[in-house]
């Protein structure tokens, strides 16, 4: 995980505006909401949504609704242990979120895109060895990178020389995922 220093200061319409898209979507399929929404009704009423909602909630929605599925694809992925398959859906994952829930930097401040920055940072160091995603809610924070672990040196090394000592955190998933400590 990637502290990239970027603040969160002035975001609050940025995450506002998410949800509000998502549920005129859901509201346009008389649902409360996109979580009801049936994904094959959403594709197929795409020309009439356009006159109901804004491109951009519609592709914020997509995102949505393909993210729910690729989620479930990516836990059965970890289970039977295909680790490239699971790379795969996170590579998708992030790019989804970038290029349809567009929550990777904020409109109001276009200059600053230190996530980006990050991604492609990481892409550089990585290749096609792993996947980086956004990592959170987005527009500013951490990104998230599946590092092997024979590169994991340099990667936190290359990555904390742009975004300062301390700012790559190594994290090691348990087999037992979360579990209370007594």
């Amino acid at each position: 995980i990637t502290d990239t220093k970027s603040s969160h200061e002035n975001l609050t319409g940025d995450y506002v505006a998410i949800r509000e898209e998502m549920k005129q979507v859901a509201e346009y399929f008389k649902c409360e909401v996109l979580s009801e929404v049936n994904y094959k009704e959403f594709y197929n009423e795409l020309p009439n949504l356009r006159k109901a909602c804004s491109d951009r909630a519609i592709m914020r929605a997509m995102h949505f609704l393909a993210e729910t599925k690729r989620a479930k694809k990516e836990a059965d992925a970890l289970k039977i242990g295909d680790i490239d398959g699971f790379l795969k859906l996170v590579n998708e994952s992030g790019m989804s979120s970038g290029n349809l829930l567009q929550n990777l930097y904020s409109n109001n401040t276009p200059t600053e895109q230190a996530i980006p920055l990050a991604l492609a940072i990481s892409k550089s160091i990585l290749g096609n060895k792993s996947a980086v995603r956004v990592h959170g809610g987005g527009f500013a924070g951490t990104i998230q990178a599946f590092v092997p672990t024979e590169m994991a040196k340099v990667y936190k090394t290359e990555i904390e020389r742009v975004y300062g000592e301390g700012s790559c955190h190594q994290m090691k998933i348990r087999p037992v995922g979360g579990i209370e400590i007594i």
